[in-house]
């Protein structure tokens, strides 16, 4: 086969899948939020059942993090763990093609004024969070209540599936910068005193500084740290997590603007270790919340 006989199969299956996720996102957004999550919670046991899909991953991290669990407990916290990374896939399908004006009642906001606060300075703002609860709520949650909000991700490899969640997340205020080239899009956005949403709970490999997650060192990536020291931009905090009663709770705390007291190396390291360790609470109390399918401490 050629290599253009190969490209067209690879755009047509692109499309198929696109179409698929299509066909889903309607069927989805014909139920209730409930309904839903029911969809979402068979998708999870599904994976967990059957599929298996990084459930070895999410196991040996699960028991490098915690120690003290027994075999009985890791298992029953894998199933947890799967059951709510379905539910945060369907619910980016039910929530992302509505404005957030529509779901406000699904929602509790605590912290919103000290991101009024922090953007009254007019420097911008970043946003620390990781892959907890519902991290994309989150972003269209804080791109409401600050205008806009830009986060940095990587293009999809399929354009159509890529143009189709980019064009949901904007309809909520949420706008991506692409990775590559990444640093001139924050500064552009800040300098607009605009929110930047950064997930900073992935592997950074050999870009990253170490940073102790669960007491196991984590390549971590600085680029939050390191931003705000150079342009003197205030930190938020943020988690967006699920309660027993189906809701979320928007979390915003109290903004830092990091200082180098000595280095801005030991500044960047300190920083680093200290959202990561905010995070690390978070997950320890609900660790079925977390993203574990990521390998977080891959070498």
């Amino acid at each position: 086969m050629s290599h253009r006989n190969e490209m067209k199969t690879e755009m047509f299956v692109y499309y198929l899948e696109t179409l698929l996720f299509r066909t889903l996102l309607r069927i989805i957004n014909l139920f209730s939020l409930a309904a839903t999550r029911r969809i979402g919670r068979t998708l999870g046991l599904l994976n967990f059942h059957i599929v298996k899909v990084r459930c070895a991953v999410v196991k040996r991290q699960l028991e490098e993090a915690f120690p003290e669990l027994s075999e009985k407990e890791i298992h029953k916290l894998i199933r947890e763990i799967n059951i709510s990374s379905g539910y945060t896939a369907v619910e980016f399908c039910w929530f992302s093609p509505r404005k957030v004006e529509s779901f406000e009642k699904f929602i509790y906001i605590t912290g919103s004024e000290y991101l009024k606060e922090a953007l009254s300075q007019k420097r911008g703002c970043i946003i620390f969070s990781g892959h907890f609860g519902n991290w994309e709520l989150a972003a269209q949650l804080i791109g409401y209540l600050s205008g806009n909000i830009y986060a940095v991700a990587k293009k999809q490899k399929n354009p159509y599936f890529n143009s189709l969640i980019n064009d949901l997340r904007e309809s909520n205020n949420v706008y991506l910068i692409p990775k590559k080239g990444a640093l001139r899009g924050i500064i552009d956005a800040l300098k607009a005193n605009r929110s930047i949403l950064m997930l900073g709970d992935q592997n950074a490999g050999k870009t990253g500084v170490p940073a102790n997650f669960f007491g196991i060192p984590a390549q971590t990536n600085p680029g939050t740290a390191k931003i705000a020291l150079r342009f003197d931009v205030p930190i938020i905090f943020s988690v967006c997590h699920r309660l027993r009663n189906g809701k979320f709770h928007l979390r915003l705390e109290k903004s830092i603007i990091p200082k180098a007291q000595n280095s801005v190396d030991e500044a960047v390291r300190y920083y680093t270790q200290f959202f990561t360790t905010r995070l690390e609470q978070w997950v320890r109390k609900y660790p079925e919340q977390w993203f574990w399918f990521h390998r977080r401490w891959k070498v």
